[in-house]
């Protein structure tokens, strides 16, 4: 009965070596870890001239971005260049600090890809069109066979000042029937956790679309998440493809100050 007892603990210990070791070398994360997001960096980033005027606060497009999250270092296709994360979770070491106007906010990202310059798939997309050429591409849900776990793709934004509404545009990639669209999530100053705004898909998937979303509320964090399809999760079972939402313009209003 030890012997029994002793074989099966030494053969899920060598199990467990096994999926860390076909993981360790994407930043993958096992599930009972601490994920760290931009809201450890608020008080690394200025936000003194955030506007209190009810304009514009930014525009982020994504065009002067690095390229990162795929397969290949060098772009060759933009439609069957792979994500890295057809293959493995995606982390990476640090988040993304953009400074707009004289305030800076940080990019948390997880099973994702950028791309600076590829556009939709319909090829409409140009450098100011509102679906424009760079994009967060967002690993729709898929199951890795082999850590046995389900992806966790999202792009969440530090805290801000005020937000009183919120305009972003959206595309599909690769196996479309895939991807459920985007799921938008706010955080209050107020809450512990994020809750769920709304899922937004689009009519054409290859063209996109463009959403606007009345936010209204200060001191917010914003969470953007692969909405659930139809089909549900994918598997990457040796036919490796891009599954992903890509957010191509993403525009942040400031409340008015009384």
């Amino acid at each position: 009965m030890k012997k029994r007892i002793y074989k099966q603990t030494l053969l899920i210990a060598l199990l467990m070596l096994l999926l860390a070791s076909c993981e360790k070398e994407s930043n993958y994360r096992f599930k009972d870890e601490v994920i760290t997001t931009g809201t450890t960096a608020n008080d690394s980033v200025s936000l003194s001239n955030y506007p209190t005027d009810g304009t514009l606060a930014f525009h982020e497009n994504f065009q002067k971005w690095n390229r990162d999250g795929y397969v290949n270092q060098v772009m060759q296709d933009c439609e069957t260049d792979l994500m890295t994360t057809t293959i493995i979770m995606y982390r990476p070491d640090k988040p993304v600090i953009v400074t707009y106007n004289g305030f800076s906010v940080v990019y948390s990202l997880q099973d994702f890809a950028v791309n600076p310059t590829c556009g939709n798939k319909a090829g409409t997309s140009t450098t100011g069109s509102e679906i424009s050429r760079g994009y967060i591409a967002l690993q729709s849900d898929i199951f890795y066979e082999c850590g046995g776990h389900n992806s966790d793709a999202f792009m969440i934004l530090s805290k801000l000042p005020s937000v009183s509404k919120i305009q972003f545009s959206i595309s599909y990639g690769g196996d479309v029937e895939y991807v459920g669209g985007l799921s938008v999530w706010e955080k209050r100053d107020s809450e512990t956790d994020f809750s769920r705004i709304g899922d937004y898909k689009v009519e054409n998937p290859d063209e996109g679309q463009t959403f606007t979303i009345d936010i209204n509320e200060k001191n917010v964090q914003l969470k953007f998440t692969p909405a659930i399809s139809d089909k549900g999760a994918g598997v990457n079972d040796g036919v490796h493809a891009n599954r992903s939402v890509r957010i191509h313009d993403l525009s942040v209003w400031s409340l008015k100050q009384n």
